[in-house]
């Protein structure tokens, strides 16, 4: 029997029907969940807007260029996180608003250090309040401000020094970004240390992270789709993450001068002009070298506390140039010298072949840099068994003549 060539044109013309019908249902199905999304998005955000007040505790300062207003109170946002926020008469980040006497019958233990040290999490989750309730015997002073350096390590210690506050041990928290707010950042405004923002600023985004952010804000169903495939991909050692103004999380300039060449031609926060790499190495240890001698003629001793980001975990190794400057600088200097950079290689190591980024969602605050809670916690306990080792003590009354050098000698 032969077949008749119009049933196959009828067929063929049949067949074409239903995938026409299924892209556009697709597409108006499509269409219909982003419109909803937006909607549900909208009404979200005006929800928070009236029930969210921001903290508000951030100010501009003629000698740090910002920090935290004393006594305040509120709530902090970063990223999708809400946390509440106190400072104390210092000015200093603290479990709740309270008055900072000038002498403490407890040894006290000033932290400082930026972001990773005030940290963007709860109270709780920092790793300074962490150590603080492993130790009630001791009072921590927690000097951490987002973006602070070397420079205003110095700044800070001199401030609560001049103000009479009794400090009997010094621990800094030196960040890999701290380059480059050195190098491209700050600028000292005179001799006094006092430091000033930078003259010019580059900032830039990607297509793709402009389109990113937008489904952030307005299509929130959207974006809890597309993080979900993000965190999969990344539990499976696909290191990427857009972020702006770095592109990826996993590979950020501010931060990739440990492993690789970074851009020194542009000013910040996407490169290290004017000073560029070196010259922010340099000024880094010229400040701590000032604090360090603040500090020796008083006979009160420092430690140096260095960390990996989520770069490093990546690119770089435990013996990373990071660890190796500041452990050469505390040489001779130092009452101790703790690098975080092994730990968390070692929680690398420990995730399994089938979910070789497992390191990164159980330890980070996702999308972002710093540390959650289990990171902090490893930050933690290496401070805790350095403070167990070696304790501090209340400081001996400063003295003049040979009992202060011989008291100073003794620190070396």
């Amino acid at each position: 029997m032969t077949p008749d060539p119009t049933s196959f044109q009828s067929q063929g013309r049949h067949g074409r029907v239903p995938l026409t019908l299924l892209l556009a249902s697709l597409a108006l199905s499509a269409a219909a969940f982003l419109t909803l999304d937006w909607f549900y998005s909208a009404k979200i955000r005006r929800t928070s807007k009236s029930t969210v007040k921001s903290s508000a505790c951030g100010v501009p300062d003629k000698v740090r260029q910002h920090a935290f207003r004393p006594n305040c109170a509120g709530i902090e946002h970063w990223g999708k996180n809400s946390y509440e926020f106190f400072t104390n008469s210092l000015g200093f980040r603290d479990d709740r608003i309270r008055q900072v006497p000038l002498t403490d019958a407890k040894p006290r233990i000033l932290m400082l250090g930026d972001s990773f040290t005030e940290s963007k999490t709860p109270w709780r989750d920092s790793y300074v309040s962490k150590v603080a309730v492993h130790f009630p015997q001791y009072d921590f002073l927690n000097g951490g401000v987002a973006s602070y350096s070397p420079s205003n390590y110095l700044n800070v210690t001199r401030m609560v020094l001049a103000a009479g506050v009794e400090v009997d041990e010094v621990i800094v928290f030196i960040d890999i970004s701290d380059v480059q707010d050195e190098a491209a950042f700050y600028r000292d405004v005179d001799v006094s240390g006092a430091v000033t923002g930078p003259s010019r600023e580059l900032w830039s985004m990607s297509r793709y992270i402009q389109t990113r952010q937008l489904i952030t804000k307005y299509f929130l169903l959207t974006n809890y789709i597309l993080e979900f495939f993000e965190r999969l991909l990344v539990r499976q050692g696909y290191y990427h993450l857009p972020r702006w103004p770095w592109n990826n999380e996993f590979d950020m300039d501010p931060s990739a001068w440990t492993y690789r060449k970074v851009n020194e031609t542009d000013p910040f926060p996407v490169g290290f002009a004017p000073l560029g790499v070196e010259g922010g190495i340099a000024k880094e240890e010229a400040k701590m070298t000032l604090l360090w001698g603040e500090l020796e003629k008083r006979n009160v001793p420092m430690s140096v506390v260095v960390y990996p980001r989520s770069d490093q975990i990546v690119h770089d190794t435990a013996d990373s140039r990071q660890v190796r400057i500041w452990r050469e600088w505390c040489e001779g200097k130092c009452k101790n010298f703790i690098s975080l950079f092994g730990a968390f290689l070692a929680v690398k190591d420990q995730c399994p072949w089938s979910q070789p980024g497992c390191w990164y969602l159980s330890h980070f605050v996702y999308g972002d840099s710093h540390y959650n809670g289990a990171g902090n916690a490893l930050v933690a306990d290496a401070v805790i068994k350095s403070l167990e080792k070696s304790p501090p003590a209340k400081r001996r009354p400063q003295t003049s003549g040979p009992a202060k050098q011989a008291s100073s000698s003794n620190l070396r």
